[in-house]
């Protein structure tokens, strides 16, 4: 039996004509459809229609403009190099990168600074190489409380990178984070990155992301051939992207309706700490932990992991819980 995934491509400007039921669109700016033939080949394991439009680069901000309106996610397919983010996005609250590497004038993808910007409250960068950072950027980085999560600590335990996903609204993934082998069209033919599996689960996360709007895709040539090794992966990344989105469930432990579907673990730091609150998702599993405002006198959720609360069970402070204490308890 023939493969019969479920997209279809539509002129930019009917996009508004949507009427629900997709978990996405798919925008592709650079006019080369291998990357659509080879999802075409895949399976869907959920009932949706998944979008296509073509309206390239110069129409890229329009169209952007005409799914945020209609509520629509968007997957951005954009070729060798991102777009120029600052014309696409005028505000936002958090986004996510993962590439190899921050240098401006590097190969290794794009700009930190593009997107690192004081627009965005929440930043994380996952799936670098310490190597291909520059010491004063990760500095930085580290100094404006933005999140991050080098290759070697993803490989140790991929389900870290899941908290720091779960409330980004843009995603920007560069190709180049992925090794050589399992990207053949690496063009800088980076003996070390993500495996393929590991781009994949990180894609799971993103589309069960809870905020999510856009992820952009790039780093891969604008002739990359539809039955290519790397055409394969692009389109295995945007299949579990979008099977995510399919089956998410949106979920706010400070909504106090919904105090039946979470359980709340106190954990008790001794005599002269103060108790730890986890709360977790009875259907999920998601984690998230209360962090006091001092001077606000209440408390915040942020997303957190099963090891933070087992790190907390042994009696030491998790790491992230300082992050966000100290980040919204400013001296």
């Amino acid at each position: 039996m023939a493969n019969s995934y479920p997209i279809e491509t539509i002129p930019a400007a009917a996009i508004s004509e949507i009427i629900g039921g997709t978990p996405a669109v798919v925008i592709e700016t650079d006019g080369n459809n291998s990357i659509i033939e080879s999802l075409k080949r895949l399976n869907a394991h959920s009932e949706y229609t998944l979008y296509h439009t073509n309206p390239g680069i110069g129409q890229l901000a329009q169209t952007l403009q005409r799914t945020a309106e209609s509520g629509i996610k968007t997957i951005v397919l954009c070729g060798n190099r991102p777009p120029i983010i600052k014309s696409l996005i005028s505000s936002a609250l958090s986004a996510a990168l993962i590439s190899p590497g921050s240098e401006d004038s590097s190969p290794w993808g794009m700009p930190y600074q593009a997107i690192s910007q004081p627009t965005f409250e929440e930043f994380a960068h996952l799936g670098y190489q310490t190597y291909r950072y520059h010491k004063e950027t990760l500095s930085h980085l580290r100094s404006s409380y933005f999140q991050e999560l080098r290759l070697g600590v993803l490989r140790s335990d991929i389900s870290l990178a899941e908290p720091l996903l779960r409330t980004k609204e843009y995603v920007f993934i560069d190709l180049n984070s992925v090794r050589h082998s399992d990207f053949p069209d690496n063009k800088f033919s980076s003996p070390n990155g993500l495996y393929a599996e590991e781009l994949c689960q990180l894609a799971r996360y993103i589309g069960m992301g809870q905020s999510i709007k856009s992820i952009f895709i790039y780093g891969y040539p604008s002739d990359l051939k539809a039955d290519s090794v790397s055409a394969a992966l692009t389109a295995e990344l945007i299949w579990h992207i979008v099977e995510a989105i399919s089956s998410n469930i949106i979920e706010d432990p400070s909504n106090a309706a919904n105090d039946d579907l979470f359980l709340r673990k106190i954990v008790s730091m001794g005599q002269e700490g103060q108790d730890l609150v986890f709360v977790t998702s009875s259907s999920t599993g998601r984690w998230w932990m209360e962090v006091p405002r001092l001077k606000e006198g209440d408390f915040l959720y942020f997303p957190c992991s099963n090891s933070d609360y087992l790190t907390a069970c042994s009696g030491e402070v998790p790491l992230r819980w300082l992050f966000f204490f100290q980040k919204i308890n400013p001296n």
